[in-house]
């Protein structure tokens, strides 16, 4: 595959060599990464917040009955206490740029996970017995054991087409910027 461009006219010529001396420049390269990094750390956040919907545009698969009642009234699919939506950050790095979360339990949501893990042992509060209050909460042992957890697939990271769209205009922007 080859592109040929043609240039005619002096201004046009010595407007695309300016653009290739800028392209060529570390601190723009930097500008273009940090802008692209900041639009689609805000892509994943809305993704997280708003759409509940994997790049592709599937939905979620919603909570399993039992977990579901385990839930607050104001907590959604993953948004607990908003730890994963507050992690989600863009790091520059030489000539790319990162999307993504510290958080261990990012991966698992993800890509999925089936499996067993294993608990260690620790102390644990018990405030109900029964489905009824107690009145004095007591602490109870509780030994390591390891537990099967199926938790499915809820992609958020990536590129919607509509991402992809608002990414294609920051460079046609930065480009434009770089041209003038």
């Amino acid at each position: 595959m080859s592109i040929s461009v043609q240039v005619t006219g002096t201004n046009e010529l010595q407007r695309y060599q300016q653009l290739m001396e800028n392209l060529g420049d570390p601190k723009h390269k930097a500008e273009l990464l940090d802008a692209i990094g900041g639009i689609v750390e805000s892509q994943t956040r809305r993704r997280i917040a708003d759409e509940k919907t994997s790049p592709s545009g599937a939905s979620w698969a919603e909570w399993s009955s039992s977990y579901a009642k385990s839930r607050h009234g104001n907590q959604s699919l993953l948004q607990g206490d908003g730890d994963l939506l507050d992690s989600i950050q863009y790091v520059v790095e030489r000539n790319q740029v990162r999307i993504g979360s510290p958080l261990a339990y990012a991966a698992v949501h993800q890509d999925g996970f089936s499996g067993a893990v294993q608990v260690d042992a620790h102390t644990r509060l018990i405030t109900q017995a029964f489905g009824k209050a107690l009145a004095f909460p007591v602490y109870q042992s509780v030994g390591a054991f390891s537990r099967l957890m199926n938790i499915p697939q809820r992609e958020f990271l990536g590129l919607s087409t509509d991402n992809q769209k608002e990414v294609y205009s920051v460079l046609g922007n930065f480009f434009e910027g770089l041209m003038q």
